[in-house]
């Protein structure tokens, strides 16, 4: 029943606790029997052996269980900055998501970042304070980052009792009762009692600022409260749910790692988070006509779904949809826009980690995977033939690190492409090109990890022995004046003589306001329009940002630029694409030589944690290392004060950083990165 089924991922900064969340989850829901933590390599989400090993989430895993009577699809996402492709493409299909923070460290710079993408597709959240247990614990400090660093109209929905060590369950608002969790039976086993003496007023005024705040978004819970009628259990539990809705933040807390306070999110995704019926109709475009067209999320409408990631393995590809539509039966037929072709569906997959159920149908609100999809990737959209669309693909930042590889033995070439491209196909953030002076392939990613578990995964997944260089910065250029280029493409094939000239011009493309990364090529082509058919057009816009991804003056792909195609002549030949990509080819070369590139590095939002003894020793080798420190903050703790050192520096120089900041901290500093913005070598 769709009103009663719930899609949903975890997000947050790496090492918040998400997984340990998500394993509390299915074991208090029955979906396994045994809790495997994160630091003993046994959590059942982070199944493959790079996951196990680092103890991190790399590759979004999917399960469904029931709660409350409501059917649950949970996503648990990386918290890396280097796999933030996956919280892109999981964000985009979800109808809400669990946002986890560590009560210690606060918000984080990838807390952050997945905050932006939660924002960006309009997913109503639930936030959760972790780790309240651990020692430095600061319940109205994170509270207050949320709403201050993120802008949250965030609201409690209870409050922990104690902290730290005295950590002993949560105070429930709606109920107004102290809820004290077992640790002999994992958590399982809850206790209600009064609410504590000494904890009564602070709980009676934070109910207080909870009933303002959820009035201040639904109308008539504020009528009752401007008539200061008493508010109950079940008014505010049902206006908590509209004010999610309307872009209201719960949050909750506790410490899964101690079995505390998980239950209450469980019963928080049910009461507050939308159904699939509930969220607004899917918008796309008719592939034909290119006129905008939408699904409303029912059973009724014609069969609509979107692939928001492949999963490549040794033995098969598994294609994961998140059903927006209608409905569609195993072995039945759908219609693939991008090819014009038609895809049976000879089976279909329920999740859970690395093990699949099989079911009957793919329907209205389902997140299943299918196998054996041929030229399908991610973002392409399956539908009913009789009522074709297209929904928006999904973007992908941009690689900052490239790395060559090269097979040992020239028979393993082939094997190593075939590889390579279903990796690509199932991770859009990797790329690939050829090295023209060596012929060597160059892989690009996000990140050192990132090319790290590419490397792994070649290695040991796939067995393909290959040698392996060192992680290199992916540079871009941009133009700095006006570049008009002409190029004259003439040859003779067969017995005709093909002729064809272009004229192109380049302008450098200030970047959108609050846009760190490089703008797209933007190309027009209308002042030649009526001598191209639309399919040219197309071809001609296609070959142009072509070009431009194949490097300027420098070498490097051309970025935050307009091209203009201002004119274009041929001899009418039988084949007009081929002077047509031949003069193009020669005229952008020449227009982006006389625009001047210049050279952009990525530049990194750099956080340190560490000890305060330790600040001196940081600062001077970030100062050594190009950084732009923008502050300083020092949290006191138990045992000695916490630094947090914010700033810019340009990734060329973070190679290597995290072996010298243990050296320089004894292993008790921590940092994070995050590609900040595209700027001119300096």
């Amino acid at each position: 029943m769709i009103g009663k089924t719930r899609n949903i991922g975890i997000i947050a900064h790496i090492d918040a606790g998400k997984t340990t969340v998500s394993e509390r989850f299915l074991y208090y829901a029955g979906r396994i029997h045994k809790i495997g933590e994160v630091h003993d390599g046994a959590a059942a989400l982070d199944f493959r052996e790079d996951e196990r090993e680092r103890g991190i989430t790399i590759s979004a895993a999917a399960t469904a269980f029931s709660w409350n009577g409501c059917a649950i699809n949970l996503i648990d996402t990386p918290g890396h900055v280097d796999f933030t492709a996956e919280v892109e493409r999981s964000l985009r299909v979800l109808d809400g998501a669990v946002v986890v923070f560590s009560g210690v460290e606060g918000v984080e710079p990838q807390s952050e970042t997945v905050w932006r993408q939660a924002d960006r597709y309009r997913v109503p959240r639930i936030a959760f304070i972790n780790k309240l247990d651990r020692a430095g614990a600061d319940h109205e400090r994170t509270l207050g980052q949320i709403r201050g660093r993120l802008g949250a109209d965030a609201a409690l929905a209870n409050l922990p009792c104690g902290l730290e060590g005295g950590l002993d369950g949560v105070i429930d608002l709606l109920e107004m009762r102290w809820v004290v969790f077992n640790p002999a039976t994992r958590g399982r086993g809850m206790e209600t009692r009064p609410v504590p003496e000494g904890m009564r007023a602070a709980a009676e005024e934070a109910r207080g600022r909870l009933v303002e705040a959820a009035a201040n978004r639904v109308d008539w819970l504020a009528d009752l409260y401007l008539a200061g009628a008493p508010v109950s259990a079940a008014d505010l539990r049902r206006a908590l749910r509209e004010a999610t809705l309307g872009g209201m933040v719960p949050v909750l807390c506790g410490s899964a790692l101690k079995d505390m306070g998980v239950q209450p999110v469980l019963d928080a995704v049910c009461d507050y988070l939308p159904s699939p019926g509930e969220r607004p109709a899917a918008r796309g475009v008719d592939p034909e006509t290119g006129a905008p067209a939408e699904r409303p999320p029912s059973p009724e409408a014609p069969f609509s779904a979107l692939v928001f990631k492949v999963v490549a393995t040794p033995a098969a590809d598994f294609f994961w949809l998140r059903v927006y539509s209608g409905e569609l039966a195993a072995e039945e037929r759908c219609w693939h826009p991008r090819t014009k072709g038609r895809i049976r569906l000879r089976r279909i997959l329920r999740m859970h980690a690395d093990r699949t159920e099989p079911v009957d149908a793919a329907r209205c609100g389902d997140i299943v995977a299918v196998q054996g999809l041929k030229d399908v990737a991610t973002g392409d959209t399956l539908c009913d033939e009789r009522a074709p669309i297209t929904f928006e693909a999904i973007q992908f930042p941009q690689t900052v690190v490239s790395m060559a590889v090269e097979t040992r033995a020239a028979a393993d070439r082939d094997r190593l492409g075939e590889v390579v491209a279903r990796l690509l196909r199932e991770d859009p953030t990797l790329g690939v090109r050829s090295d023209e002076e060596t012929g060597r392939m160059i892989l690009s990613g996000m990140g050192e990890l990132h090319l790290e578990v590419t490397r792994n995964r070649l290695e040991r997944e796939f067995r393909i022995p290959a040698s392996f260089g060192r992680p290199r910065v992916s540079y871009r250029e941009a133009p700095t004046v006006r570049g008009v280029g002409a190029g004259t493409f003439a040859r003779k094939i067969g017995d005709a003589e093909v002729r064809g000239s272009a004229t192109v011009e380049v302008l450098p493309r200030p970047r959108t306001p609050g846009d760190r990364a490089p703008e797209p090529v933007e190309v027009d082509v209308a002042r030649v329009d009526k001598s191209l058919t639309t399919a040219l057009a197309r071809e001609a816009r296609e070959a142009l940002r072509r070009g431009c991804a194949s490097g300027g003056a420098h070498g490097y792909p051309v970025v935050d630029l307009r091209i203009a195609l201002l004119e274009f002549r041929h001899n009418d030949p039988p084949d007009v694409l081929i002077p047509l990509l031949g003069s193009l080819a020669l005229a952008l070369r020449e227009a982006v030589a006389q625009s001047r590139t210049a050279v952009l590095e990525p530049v990194m939002a750099l956080e340190v944690r560490s000890p305060e003894d330790c600040l001196g020793a940081l600062m001077k080798d970030l100062g050594a290392r190009r950084a732009v420190i923008h502050s300083t903050d020092i949290q006191s703790a138990p045992g000695g004060g916490r630094a947090v050192i914010r700033g810019l520096v340009p990734l060329a120089e973070m190679f290597g950083y995290s072996t010298r900041m243990r050296s320089l901290t004894q292993g008790r500093a921590s940092f994070s990165m995050e590609t900040f913005d595209y700027q001119p070598v300096g």
